[in-house]
């Protein structure tokens, strides 16, 4: 097979979810099928990973997106004569030389768009666009049930057309004892054991003001005893909580990490006592399951993908309920044996979601296609 894939999520200096998806993927299909050749297109931004003989890199300067996707990728897809292209977004071209899988994470522009005349223009554009590239896409890979779901409703997907494949947990997602690299860890983003840990953006969505709200309600000898660490990129959302966490009187107990560094986070995470992710919205949600792969007791919102992640590994909480969140953070703080518990349910969670398993399928999705 000649898989194509768009890799310009790796961009130099940002790390995403989407991008760690494409480096893994690359990484494992490229040494599982040493008799393939998968062709790698970034632009002017994106940072190559290590690649193996049978991988090529093309990089072409991006000046405007939507020339890039709709004359640059199927320019290249032609020359290489692909099999299959695959996009890790909801977009690619819409006149393609070979078949187009296309990978839905989440549809958090439609399901929550932005607000103001330009935020309103600009979903319009992009659920145009989107709903034009899954119409012609060949095969269409959702994270979760859920984002599948999300799909058919708002794209108007065929159900025949989706493939639900969760995402598998990076390399080094594991328990931390260690307690020197613990001890370095901590010291670099200024945490002080035992905490309860939160990771990931500050947008409205992500709940973190519901987080700062339960965190007030907990008995004072709690709040005492226990830090509160909310790691991610600063913004002005996190400006937001930050200003929150004055206003309740906790912010002395509050540690704002700032960015942590993918390889300082198996560390912080099997530090912890306890993961809280109270999303809103979520079309897979990796935190919880690198919480649970680290061998941390795990608390996430019973919406949208994160039960389908967390399963009984976990507890399940309302995300609009700060009082019933603060009982059960306090309850489970208190009760070791719960919480030893829910460790090893959660290790064993996650060990459903390893690369072999997962992308081991995806892949064999392709070349099915790619045969057809």
């Amino acid at each position: 097979m000649r898989l194509g894939i768009d890799i310009r999520e790796l961009a130099r200096g940002r790390a995403t979810g989407i991008g760690r998806f494409v480096r893994d993927f690359v990484r494992f299909a490229s040494e599982a099928r040493p008799d393939h050749r998968f062709f790698l297109y970034g632009n002017q931004h994106t940072q190559v990973p290590g690649v193996g003989p049978n991988v090529e890199t093309r990089l072409v300067p991006e000046r405007l997106t939507l020339w890039w996707d709709q004359r640059v990728l199927p320019r290249l897809a032609a020359r290489d004569q692909l099999d299959v292209l695959l996009s890790p977004y909801v977009k690619g071209p819409l006149c393609c030389p070979c078949p187009l899988v296309i990978t839905i994470h989440d549809l958090l522009f439609l399901v929550l768009p932005e607000g103001g005349w330009r935020g309103r223009l600009r979903n319009l554009f992009y659920r145009s666009m989107a709903r034009q590239v899954a119409r012609r896409a060949a095969l269409a890979f959702a994270d979760s049930h859920h984002s599948s779901l999300d799909a058919q409703r708002f794209l108007d997907l065929p159900a025949d057309k989706i493939r639900v494949l969760p995402l598998a947990l990076s390399e080094g997602y594991h328990p931390v004892r260690d307690p020197v690299q613990l001890g370095a860890v901590w010291q670099r983003y200024g945490v002080q054991p035992p905490y309860v840990f939160y990771l990931g953006h500050f947008r409205p969505h992500k709940n973190v003001e519901l987080l700062l709200r339960a965190y007030a309600a907990l008995d004072l000898s709690l709040r005492q005893g226990y830090q509160l660490v909310l790691g991610g990129r600063p913004d002005h959302w996190q400006a937001r909580c930050q200003g929150l966490a004055q206003e309740l009187g906790i912010d002395s107990r509050v540690r704002f990490t700032g960015m942590v560094a993918e390889e300082d986070m198996p560390a912080l995470y099997s530090g912890a006592e306890l993961f809280v992710f109270p999303s809103r919205y979520e079309g897979f949600g990796l935190p919880p399951l690198e919480a649970m792969a680290c061998g941390t007791a795990v608390v996430a919102a019973n919406r949208t993908s994160l039960p389908e992640v967390v399963g009984h590994a976990g507890v399940l909480v309302d995300p609009d309920d700060p009082g019933g969140l603060a009982a059960v953070i306090g309850r489970i703080l208190g009760d070791e044996e719960e919480r030893v518990r829910l460790e090893g349910a959660g290790l064993e969670r996650a060990a459903r979601f390893t690369p072999s398993l997962v992308y081991g399928r995806q892949l064999a999705i392709l070349e099915e296609l790619a045969r057809r």
